[in-house]
């Protein structure tokens, strides 16, 4: 079963950071992936896991919050662009 680590690493595998001299172009390494998959998740999970605590809580029949794209749009705003020299 994929998880969904798993799910994102091989969506940032597929994300060329830059083309060789000859057009092709260069993706990042599977570790490398997983490494920035587990930093995105690492700051959404904390969201969703209290999503998902608050529509196990028989509550005041509230409407459960839906995570906001802005949330996510910010926690992979802060994958650097760049690399650095040593995963170069």
């Amino acid at each position: 079963m994929e998880t969904p680590l798993d799910r994102v690493a091989r969506a940032l595998s597929h994300v060329p950071i830059r083309h060789t001299e000859e057009g092709l172009p260069v993706t990042l390494d599977l570790a490398i992936c997983l490494d920035l998959a587990l930093a995105a998740l690492s700051v959404i999970h904390p969201e969703t896991d209290c999503q998902k605590q608050r529509i196990a809580e028989p509550g005041d029949n509230a409407t459960p919050r839906v995570l906001p794209a802005r949330f996510i749009t910010d926690a992979m705003a802060d994958i650097p662009d760049h690399l650095p020299p040593d995963f170069a």
